[in-house]
């Protein structure tokens, strides 16, 4: 197939996952924002070419020209840096290595992989200082200009971002062709109600919401920002390059909280060392791609230079990404919190804007300074802080108040995870699944939760214990629970590393061990002990009942018959608990029908996979549940299930899907 065929093609339409967690990734969301509606699944590859080229001239210009960029950077350039600069000229970011963008991310140069403001900016004035020496007309300038703008978009695919900067410099070079007066209002909104109407769902898209915020606080605070650099007596080249850059970020940092759950207070550093990079890359680079079409050698020679450059900018921000307070992790505030934010950087914009400002003031703003002027700041700014210290204490002191057990059985896809909340505030996490796309991270930092104070890995199957390792580096743990092992895989040695590094306190448990995590939850372990009874990480899984009460939840890892039959032994009398962790994702190997008889559940929940290859979970095991009236909740099916427990033991089941 080759791009502008129409294709017929025999498959099922299967709609977009929705957010399978608390505040997780919609993934339905996400691509109505790039206007996709759902996905079809072809599974007789029956694929009928109906027309080749079917498709308008501008596309396919437009696709030529991106493919000669992508095609002609890999040709002249090493993989690494070629794939940066494809990033920086057009946006597409698919060949640059996770490294490299979490570096750029980490350092705050992440808007240099999205093409916006100052890419447009650079392709206006090299084609204005082109076209001027053709001595071409002024109107007929701006008119090249106007349509080259236009391939732009298509080359990049109408991201947001470029959507945004070059809509903006078409309606400015448009208003003087029309010998109107432009204001940056007016642009900006015809630029965002122009990409709506495209698509309504872009308003999701993080990189329209920067790109917007990023132009509107330049616009808001610049002026103000350079007159504060100003009186501190900084360089006034250097001011007014750190103006900018401070004015983007005071717009863009609340949003970055909420959606990313983290911010630096480091931006301005890389932003200083490699902004004058971008410019000489993005020049540089396309000089380079526009020579190749005349001379491939010569544009060789160039590119040796353009290499370099692309090699500084890397290690720019590798270097940046590790400075202290690069990158602090935050728990996700509330949306009134952020809105707060916003209405506390205008007010006080608007406060010095109009105190700094000594004629044309209105009376209302005369009145308002005579009331800045009569008050102590130092007592203003005491206040504020007062208010935000009691506004803590009362959040904490609210988090100590008891409430109910809450567990929450996350969703992470083949594997397990559980989060265990006790009435008094105590926090256990057991397993963390395979930790794919930082699905566990961004879920606890959403339930605004960065301590934990006990984690149990129930084993060091890759499926139970890989999600833990970003949390265990990354958020405050107090006790990490683990057993006997049968042999030291490489899981646990990178985990048992990261913990020493740490000083995190290990506890190793064993049968018969009982944890007091608080005065009303104990949890106790039935296996496995000391002698270890099997050479496999399965069956050597720490089984644990969590007691709280009269209600109890059985963990279970991934245990099989085999260890099922020795806890029928072991504990018989013991083993019966309201709710069981169903063991190995519901295998065929393991729930015996005297182990779940012994159990006697009342729920069942199974950490599953959609579609996993496995085949979990089996039939037999589920109608074995069945025939217990035990009612079955699986994460394949429901996502998260969410659990409250009373006092009385009285059990409250929701799950994020509702399925039939």
């Amino acid at each position: 197939m080759q791009y502008g065929d129409l294709i017929e093609v025999d498959g099922e339409y299967i709609i977009p996952s929705e957010a399978r967690n608390y505040k997780g990734f919609d993934y339905r969301e996400y691509l109505k924002s790039k206007k996709i509606y759902g996905t079809i699944k072809n599974s007789n590859k029956n694929i009928k070419i109906i027309k080749e080229n079917n498709i308008n001239i501008v596309l396919k210009l437009s696709n030529n020209i991106r493919n000669y960029i992508i095609n002609t950077s890999n040709k002249l350039l090493p993989e690494k840096t070629s794939s940066l600069l494809v990033g920086i000229l057009i946006g597409d970011k698919s060949g640059i290595s996770e490294e490299i963008i979490e570096d750029f991310k980490i350092s705050n140069l992440s808007h240099m992989l999205a093409v916006s403001g100052a890419h447009t900016s650079y392709i206006i004035l090299g084609l204005t200082f082109i076209l001027n020496k053709s001595k071409m007309s002024k109107k007929w300038v701006h008119l090249v200009t106007i349509l080259s703008l236009i391939l732009f978009t298509f080359i990049t695919n109408f991201t947001p971002s470029v959507t945004r900067a070059c809509f903006m410099a078409i309606i400015v070079l448009g208003s003087s062709l029309l010998y109107r007066k432009q204001d940056f209002w007016t642009s900006i909104s015809i630029s965002i109600l122009i990409i709506l109407v495209i698509n309504p769902f872009s308003v999701n898209d993080i990189g329209l919401q920067l790109s917007y915020l990023g132009t509107i606080g330049i616009i808001l605070f610049n002026k103000n920002v350079e007159t504060l650099l100003n009186k501190v007596k900084i360089n006034n080249k250097i001011s007014k390059f750190l103006s900018v850059t401070i004015s983007a970020q005071m717009a863009i940092i609340p949003i970055m909280i909420y959606r990313f759950n983290s911010f630096s207070l480091t931006f301005f550093i890389p932003n200083v060392l490699a902004s004058p990079l971008l410019g000489i890359n993005i020049i540089l680079g396309l000089i380079t791609i526009f020579i190749s079409l005349v001379s491939f050698k010569l544009a060789k020679i160039i590119s040796l230079a353009l290499n370099l450059s692309l090699e500084i900018l890397i290690r720019i921000s590798e270097f940046t990404s590790k400075l202290p307070f690069s990158s602090i992790l935050v728990k996700t505030p509330p949306m009134l919190f952020i809105l707060l934010i916003y209405c506390f950087i205008l007010l006080y914009n608007y406060l010095y804007y109009i105190y700094i400002s000594k004629r044309n003031l209105r009376l209302f703003q005369k009145r308002i300074i005579k009331l800045i002027n009569k008050t102590n700041i130092n007592k203003f700014i005491s206040i504020i802080i007062i208010i935000i210290i009691l506004f803590n204490v009362f959040s904490y002191s609210y988090l100590l108040i008891p409430k109910n057990l809450r567990i929450y059985f996350i969703d992470v896809g083949q594997g397990d995870s559980c989060l265990i909340i006790t009435a008094r505030n105590k926090k256990i996490l057991i397993d963390g699944g395979e930790g794919d796309s930082n699905v566990l991270l961004s879920y606890l930092l959403d339930r605004r939760i960065k301590t934990i104070d006990y984690i149990m890995i129930s084993h060091f199957d890759s499926d139970h214990c890989i999600g833990l390792i970003e949390i265990i580096q990354k958020l405050n743990v107090k006790n990490v629970l683990i057993s006997e092992q049968a042999y030291f895989c490489d899981e646990y040695r990178n985990i048992a590393e990261i913990i020493n590094s740490k000083k995190i306190n290990v506890i190793h448990v064993k049968q018969g061990d009982v944890l007091n995590i608080d005065k009303e939850v104990k949890l106790d372990i039935f296996y496995p002990a000391e002698n270890l009874e099997y050479d496999d990480l399965n069956n050597n899984s720490i089984v644990a009942k969590l007691r709280y009460n009269k209600f109890s939840v059985l963990f279970t890892g991934d245990i099989e018959k085999s260890e099922e039959n020795i806890l029928n032994k072991y504990a018989s009398n013991q083993l019966k608990s309201d709710v069981i962790k169903v063991a190995h994702h519901g295998s065929k190997t393991s729930s015996s029908e005297v182990f779940i008889k012994a159990v006697k559940p009342k729920v069942a929940l199974i950490g599953v996979g959609m579609n996993n290859k496995f085949g979990h979970p089996n039939q037999e095991i589920i109608e074995r549940l069945e025939n217990i009236n035990c009612k079955i909740y699986r994460t394949d099916e429901m996502g998260e299930i969410v659990m409250e427990v009373n006092k009385l033991g009285e059990v409250k089941i929701e799950t994020k899907l509702k399925c039939d």
